[in-house]
């Protein structure tokens, strides 16, 4: 029960230091705005806490552990989670090297196969028609500078987009 409730704590700071940011936005003089540029954020916050509120109570009333198989490490969940947060951690680490495309493709390839689905043909057509839309929305429509890699990888990505 205590591992919980110093999360509930440690969520209710990052709640309360987004709450901090909201009341800083700028007022407007617009008289059908009546909430201003932080109305909304406020809002969602005050509702966040307060729910935050309500599962606190609800675990020192019932005072028992809560249990989440998703982050426990010798449940199947738990580990494919482990393996996805690794899979991302190491498509974030290779976006710089090998260029937005390959990461992509091979991130969209690899985080299914982590999670036991097997059939290749269907993989291999999700994640290529799924990076290209990603290149052509962000790195053509938009002109977000994508991640084009070093040497080999960036002349390729010249030829892309």
């Amino acid at each position: 029960m205590a591992i919980e409730i110093i999360f509930n704590i440690l969520i209710g700071l990052g709640i309360l230091f987004y709450l901090v940011q909201a009341v800083q936005l700028p007022t407007t003089d617009n008289p059908a705005d009546v909430l201003g540029a932080g109305g909304f954020p406020i809002v969602i916050g005050i509702i966040a806490l307060v729910g935050l509120a309500m599962i606190t109570i609800r675990v020192v009333k019932e005072k028992h552990k809560v249990a989440i198989p998703m982050l426990n490490l010798r449940s199947i969940d738990g580990r494919m989670v482990f393996i996805n947060v690794l899979l991302l951690a190491g498509y974030v680490g290779l976006l710089d090297v090998i260029g937005f495309v390959l990461a992509t493709f091979a991130y969209l390839v690899a985080a299914p196969l982590s999670m036991g689905y097997r059939k290749p043909v269907v993989i291999t057509i999700f994640a290529s028609v799924t990076t290209a839309v990603m290149v052509i929305v962000f790195g053509i429509v938009f002109y977000v500078p994508l991640p084009r890699g070093v040497e080999l990888f960036r002349d390729l990505s010249y030829l892309i987009y």
